[in-house]
């Protein structure tokens, strides 16, 4: 009986282990990067944006209440340590390969360069993913989370942006950070 007891505990010992993914997540690369001081991360609620909801349409209102935060995690560019840099560019890469990253759109103008994902359905996106480079400064991944985040409502959202006045606040310190080499 002793020996049924250890069979089946080491057998689901190694189902449980077999099971857990041995691919980084998005989120796992964020919280190594807090650990590391080549990284910057920064967390933006989306009240810094700093809309005002009675001049936003309804579409608008229920795009940016679905809004959580923002997670920015922004690598600096050395030059000395450019084979380090492009490496971490290939972690994530190969992070937002995963079949769950859904791609919205890729854009490239001259030295910048990136891709727009999603997590969740054409209905509901529960993570919209923004991975950038600039080729003599570095790269950032934004991760905008929200609730129920609907596409067609976003793009509304977009556009009360351009036009209203955004606290730059949160993002001063990621300016800094590309600016100080």
């Amino acid at each position: 009986m002793n020996t049924l007891v250890k069979i089946v505990v080491s057998t689901l010992i190694i189902l449980v282990l077999g099971s857990c993914s041995s691919e980084q997540s998005l989120q796992q690369y964020y919280v190594q990067g807090t650990e590391d001081p080549n990284f910057l991360v920064v967390d933006i609620p989306a009240s810094m944006l700093n809309l005002s909801e009675s001049e936003l349409s309804t579409d608008q209102k229920e795009a940016y209440q679905s809004l959580g935060k923002l997670n920015i995690l922004a690598y600096r560019l050395d030059p000395a340590k450019r084979s380090q840099y492009e490496a971490e560019k290939i972690k994530v890469n190969e992070i937002l390969k995963n079949e769950k990253y859904e791609e919205l759109m890729r854009f490239s103008s001259g030295e910048a360069r990136g891709v727009v994902k999603f997590i969740g359905d054409d209905e509901s996106i529960d993570e919209l993913i923004l991975f950038g480079s600039y080729k003599d400064m570095g790269f950032a991944v934004v991760r905008v989370l929200g609730d129920e985040m609907k596409p067609e409502n976003m793009m509304q959202l977009v556009k009360a942006v351009e036009s209203s006045q955004i606290n730059t606040d949160g993002f001063g310190q990621l300016k800094d950070f590309f600016e100080s080499k």
